[in-house]
């Protein structure tokens, strides 16, 4: 693996105030698979990449070619302790061995039980898995439904389509949890609509042009999310995730 991922999921893990172990939970690998990543000895293959990325609040880009993050501030009793702190956009969060809490601008702190944390989001996990796993036997059972009642094949040749629906509610359980508009999976809805438009009606042009949306979709998405952030500090959910949607 290149030596600058290896650092840089160093760096996004140890900012997070996890653990290699809590890490490998969320995610669903062992501690040594982690560990050899961070080492450089092996890398993530993409589904492990995009469950980080997930973890971590970040595009794949940003997790693969994003900048340092900022250096940590630590007093000499922080480092006894084993406490992190970080300072930034106005925020205080410090992250200790069984307790999170952030500080606004304002002065208004909130504290979190660590493993409260780490329950919540290993049972969104499970959530998504389940719900995901459901609906994608209902989509194999609507596809063979489709295949064998409609008349001259078209079922399936056009039903395949129903299968970009199952990364599509996934995306959309993600986007609830995490209150994020960047985390649907826009792009596979577009590819789900313009391929049974054309399949269907013959409509392969114009529809093309659907595409120029996607990358306008994103960008708006990022935009609203910052703001969404930046004026409602009580939606924080805990510090760990806090930090990350500001990375």
């Amino acid at each position: 693996m290149n030596q600058h991922i290896a650092n840089r999921l160093v760096e996004l893990r140890k900012h997070a105030g996890y653990s290699q172990e809590e890490v490998a939970d969320l995610i669903g690998v062992s501690r040594q698979a982690v560990s050899k990543w961070e080492r450089g000895e092996s890398s993530p293959d993409t589904d492990n990449l995009i469950e980080l990325a997930r973890l971590y609040r970040i595009s794949l880009d940003e997790l693969v070619n994003g900048e340092s993050l900022p250096e940590i501030e630590q007093t000499p009793s922080e480092k006894k302790q084993g406490g992190t702190v970080w300072r930034d956009d106005g925020m205080v969060v410090e992250i200790k061995e069984g307790e999170i809490s952030v500080e606004n601008e304002d002065g208004e702190k909130k504290i979190y039980d660590r493993e409260e944390v780490n329950r919540k989001r290993l049972k969104e996990k499970r959530i998504n898995t389940v719900v995901s796993s459901a609906f994608a036997l209902l989509t194999v059972i609507a596809y063979l439904v489709l295949g064998f009642t409609l008349k001259n094949g078209k079922g399936w040749s056009c039903g395949w389509t129903l299968f970009l629906l199952i990364p599509i509610v996934s995306s959309v359980i993600e986007m609830i949890f995490y209150k994020r508009l960047a985390l649907f999976a826009f792009p596979v809805l577009i590819v789900g609509i313009y391929c049974t438009l054309g399949m269907i009606l013959g409509l392969w042009h114009p529809t093309w042009v659907m595409f120029i949306s996607i990358p306008i979709y994103y960008i708006v998405a990022e935009k609203v999310d910052r703001l969404t952030r930046a004026r409602d500090y009580g939606a924080i959910k805990d510090a760990l995730e806090d930090k990350k949607e500001r990375r």
